[in-house]
């Protein structure tokens, strides 16, 4: 009886940055479970936003927003189980991450309400947990079952 339990064994394969990054796609699908109530509390601020543009009913939002919520979830399930069908979807959603964020930026002419230092802050969570993430992943594919 040498063997250790599963669940030690992952989360040792897992380490603290896919932790981490796990715990933070939970928080971003809640906040697209949200998106319905985020866009009638404020519909020029609320919404999500798909390949550059903000969805503009709240009825767009309660579809979508559930929908990418889902597959942000099934993410983490992937990742928290260290699966090897959560390599595809990491590197999806790598490429995904970036060009909605360019099209966004160039669809509304950046935004003047955020200070420069705010968007870098912002491109570099949102890279480290889209690209890093997914290069994370491939980098050390060998532990995924």
């Amino acid at each position: 009886m040498d063997e250790e339990p599963q669940s030690t064994s992952t989360a040792r394969k897992r380490g603290i940055f896919l932790t981490v990054m796990a715990a933070l796609f939970v928080l971003l699908a809640i906040s697209n479970f949200t998106k319905p109530l985020q866009h009638m509390n404020n519909p020029s601020r609320g919404g999500l936003v798909i390949l550059g543009h903000r969805l503009e009913t709240t009825g767009a939002n309660a579809v979508f927003g559930p929908i990418f919520g889902l597959v942000l979830l099934a993410y983490v399930w992937g990742i928290w189980g260290m699966r090897r069908w959560v390599l595809p979807l990491a590197i999806v959603y790598a490429f995904y991450v970036p060009v909605n964020m360019v099209l966004f930026w160039y669809a509304h002419g950046g935004d003047p309400q955020r200070s420069l230092g705010f968007i870098i802050m912002y491109l570099a969570f949102a890279l480290t947990g889209s690209v890093g993430t997914a290069l994370y992943l491939a980098y050390h594919r060998e532990a995924l079952n």
